[in-house]
């Protein structure tokens, strides 16, 4: 008998409200400089800006399951979010007072993010094998609508037109899922105890804590022309290695992928200042697919452990964790590195504390998963 459409293809319609949600945010980032030279403000406020938006982003994530049991329904939690998330957006746009619009940004990363985290957990159904690959799909649907959405706002000539860009985008996304994506009801369960929410989220920090220390870090170790290099061959080499990692975390299980790609991300990191990686094209273009695809692999062992549970509460759960803790560890490196950027030598100020936090995430990984979970799914 022929499967019905939609029963193993990924559900297109919560693909492109999860890329018009992303793109949201990404369309904001080439005017930031703008936003905040017009309060009379410089870098500082910029960073401040953009860290409101990312541990706003890991409160709303981390309110997920709590929020589903309120309003019953995954369509309903992220319509309501998004609708949020568009108001504040507008919000920014019509106010110039540098504070207001930093507590504005908050409350959008908080309703931007839970609306994220709600639509990949409904959208992430099915028998194990399916949910695995939908949650990938939903990983490189997230990527790309921030890419896309940073080639957008490239040309847009000011930061009111670039926030109401970024609400017609939040406003897309709105109609897509008020009409497409499944309803997903929350039914009231206890949680499995073979599950742990916790192994995820440390998988997901120990991953973006590499990101926010590059992110901030390579632009003082490189010159400008090959800062685009790293850092752009790095994020791709990461979104290709998802759907090929996936496929190894089904067949060795995701924490035994996750230490795997862990050590050799490790191995890579070590060669920055052994090798001084950034000091040369060559070798930057050598160094950043290894390492993004072992970036890549550990994001997939993630995902994977979200898509373990045929509970949409858990998944919701598990997704919350992922992108609270990815939040939390883009905000930890890019601080760390900007405080350690003019103390340490060179690129050790990438290497040594990022390999000690994936060291620390592996033992905590390790010691958070029960054995249900290091086996194959």
């Amino acid at each position: 008998m022929r499967k019905p459409q939609g029963a193993t293809s990924p559900p297109i319609g919560a693909i492109a409200a999860l890329a018009l949600a992303a793109a949201s945010t990404g369309v904001i980032v080439p005017a930031l400089k703008l936003l905040v030279e017009q309060t009379g403000n410089g870098s500082a406020a910029a960073g401040v800006f953009m860290a409101a938006h990312v541990l706003g982003g890991a409160l709303g994530a981390a309110l997920g399951a709590r929020a589903l049991r309120i309003t019953g329904s995954a369509r309903a939690l992220a319509a309501a979010a998004l609708g949020a998330s568009i108001a504040a957006t507008l919000l920014m746009a019509a106010l110039d007072s540098l504070e207001l619009r930093v507590a504005l940004r908050f409350v959008d990363g908080a309703c931007h993010l839970l609306a994220i985290t709600t639509m990949v957990a409904a959208a992430t159904s099915g028998d194990p094998e399916l949910r695995a690959r939908r949650a990938v799909v939903m990983g490189l649907a997230i990527v790309l609508g921030v890419a896309c959405g940073i080639f957008l706002g490239g040309p847009i000539a000011s930061p009111e037109a670039a926030l109401a860009v970024a609400a017609l985008l939040s406003g897309a996304a709105l109609v897509v899922v008020l009409v497409h994506l499944p309803a997903g009801v929350a039914a009231a369960h206890a949680r499995s105890p073979s599950r742990s929410a916790l192994a995820p989220g440390l998988l997901a920090f120990g991953e973006r804590f590499l990101f926010g220390t590059m992110t901030v870090a390579v632009p003082f170790l490189a010159p400008q022309s090959r800062v685009s290099i790293v850092l752009g061959i790095f994020m791709t080499a990461s979104v290709v290695a998802l759907p090929f990692a996936r496929r190894y975390a089904m067949t060795w299980g995701p924490v035994r992928l996750a230490v795997r790609s862990s050590a050799v991300l490790a191995a890579t990191l070590a060669l920055i200042p052994a090798a001084d990686v950034f000091s040369s094209t060559a070798r930057a273009a050598v160094w950043a697919p290894l390492s993004g695809a072992a970036a890549g692999a550990l994001y997939a062992a993630a995902l994977v452990l979200v898509a373990r549970s045929a509970a949409l509460e858990d998944r919701l759960r598990d997704m919350s964790t992922v992108h609270a803790g990815g939040n939390a560890g883009f905000a930890a490196g890019s601080l760390c590195a900007g405080a350690l950027t003019a103390v340490m030598p060179g690129a050790l100020v990438v290497a040594i504390p990022s390999v000690a936090i994936l060291v620390a995430a592996m033992i905590g990984v390790v010691l958070a998963a029960p054995a249900a979970m290091r086996a194959a799914p």
